[in-house]
């Protein structure tokens, strides 16, 4: 199926370990879904604003260190 609603999906590699992004919308906010190629769980992140400027969070809580 195509791009319909225009997410992306892209793969990076970090400290040689292949990561997989998938894009989503999830009610109008822009959300990232990053599966790891050493088979630990996909991690679900967004960008959030704070008092102390914008971050990035994981969804749900509990895996900030990994978002960061």
């Amino acid at each position: 199926m195509a791009d319909l609603f225009g997410n992306k999906k892209f793969e990076f590699e970090l400290k040689g370990l292949k990561i997989v992004v998938i894009e989503h919308t999830v009610q109008d906010q822009q959300v990232f879904r990053l599966e790891f190629a050493d088979n630990r769980k996909p991690l679900v992140i967004a960008r959030v604003k704070t008092w102390n400027g914008e971050m990035w969070t994981s969804i749900p809580q509990g895996r900030q260190q990994e978002a960061e």
